[in-house]
């Protein structure tokens, strides 16, 4: 039997038994009795998504082939399970739409499942519901952003992690994603302190310590500073860096790459594009899930010089750590040359056609900086 059917009827029959009073007594007890037969399934198995192991579910075969099989049809089937799941509790929020609770297991469950207008929704009732709790404004925040279509964090999200900030400040997403705007906005120095802010609420062997440790270096080397924490890439040197882009840094192979997954990447600019660029000119380049817009899953800033260049993808460049670029079946990677040095494309950029990876086989990509946006 499926892994999830098995731990969906672990969580329900408990569930159900410890709620069977209720359903005796009156109709209001029942449908409390309902809600929480079906929310506690749901609950779980995203909390041990979020905290557990899933791959440990899928044992390894006798083959790669026959792996990468049972991995995709697996993920397709649980997928599905959780689709019906979540159908379930839109269901019962249509039946009882002033539960902000509800609203907000089903904001938390569509953002996961990438179904981010619906997510924004749902959330955007919780925060109505209970304003003023941090927790759901940076939910509603980062749904918004992810909608939004757009790479860079827009106003309206900031308003709202930075209001949530005000009544918490130790709110660990918050600070990720304003350390995010700040860097995005030029502002490396306060991206630094939000940072740093988050660095001490972290546990020093964990992914998103990596993560952050890695952004704090990045912008400490763009700001021509030492680099005062350890970071799993190797950073140039304030000496190394191009007098032209003192805001950047070279790109250089992840030191966890040769032990984990990683995704190569060469990017080349054609040789109608060479010439002179201006000086506040950046090289983005962007990893989306497949098909998929607005705020991408991870992302490069660099000097758009030294090409070809050579850079790796890997769990530590995500926007959200605690993820996996594995999560993803598929991926989409492009390249821009941004004149104006922002993430947002505009026209005159130089940008180059995405390349869809399959994470389950990945092989070293190329993408050409060969076009002009109109």
């Amino acid at each position: 039997m499926n892994f999830w059917i098995i731990a969906i009827a672990l969580l329900a029959i408990p569930a159900a038994v410890v709620c069977w009073p209720l359903f005796k007594g009156p109709a209001r007890e029942k449908i409390t009795a309902l809600f929480v037969v079906l929310v506690l399934p749901l609950a779980g198995i995203l909390m041990y998504q979020e905290i557990g192991t899933p791959e440990a579910i899928h044992l390894p075969s006798a083959s790669v082939a026959n792996q990468s099989a049972q991995q995709q049809s697996a993920h397709s089937t649980d997928n599905g399970q959780m689709d019906a799941l979540i159908e379930s509790l839109k269901q019962r929020m249509n039946e009882n739409p002033e539960d902000p609770e509800g609203w907000l297991i089903l904001g938390r469950s569509l953002k996961t499942m990438q179904r981010y207008a619906e997510a924004e929704t749902a959330l955007a009732n919780a925060n109505r519901m209970i304003p003023g709790n941090p927790s759901i404004m940076v939910e509603l925040a980062e749904a918004k952003l992810f909608n939004s279509g757009q790479a860079a964090v827009n106003d309206e999200a900031r308003q709202l992690i930075e209001a949530a900030l005000a009544i918490d400040p130790n709110q660990q997403k918050a600070l990720w994603i304003m350390g995010l705007a700040s860097a995005q906005a030029g502002d490396d120095s306060q991206a630094v302190g939000y940072w740093t802010r988050l660095l001490g609420m972290l546990d020093p062997g964990s992914g998103p310590y990596q993560a952050v440790t890695e952004q704090i270096a990045l912008a400490q080397t763009r700001m021509g500073q030492p680099v005062t924490v350890a970071p799993m890439v190797a950073q140039t040197t304030a000496s190394e860096t191009p007098a032209a882009a003192p805001a950047m840094t070279k790109p250089e192979a992840s030191a966890a790459a040769a032990d984990g997954f990683s995704i190569p990447v060469t990017v080349n600019l054609g040789g109608d594009m060479a010439g002179p660029l201006p000086a506040s000119a950046s090289l983005f380049i962007f990893v989306h899930p497949a098909g998929g817009v607005g705020m991408p899953l991870a992302v490069k800033r660099l000097a758009p010089q030294g090409f070809p260049m050579k850079l790796q993808f890997t769990d530590a460049d995500l926007l959200r750590p605690g993820g996996s670029l594995q999560d993803y079946d598929q991926l989409d990677i492009s390249a821009r040359i941004s004149m104006a040095g922002v993430a947002n494309s505009a026209s005159g950029d130089i940008q180059a056609e995405r390349v869809t990876v399959n994470t389950n086989d990945v092989s070293a990509i190329a993408l050409n900086l060969d076009q002009r946006v109109p």
